[in-house]
């Protein structure tokens, strides 16, 4: 099952930064192709190398198991 990046938006690190050492994290919104939406966590840095931008798809790769098996 495909899923396309519907949005990609700036990880909530509430009341405390993150640290220095700590990687850019961003929230991916996915749909597939009958309209199911997940929510998962990934590394900004990570995006950009692949090229995963808005409406890219998602790379089978850099999916969790829990979303392979909905």
């Amino acid at each position: 099952m495909e899923w396309t990046v519907k949005r990609i938006q700036e990880g909530d690190y509430g009341c405390e930064e993150r640290s220095a050492e700590e990687r850019n994290q961003v929230i991916v919104t996915l749909e597939n192709e009958d309209g199911l939406t997940r929510q998962l966590t990934a590394d900004d840095d990570w995006l950009y190398t692949v090229g995963i931008d808005e409406g890219s798809l998602w790379p089978e790769e850099g999916m969790p198991a829990a979303l392979e098996k909905r």
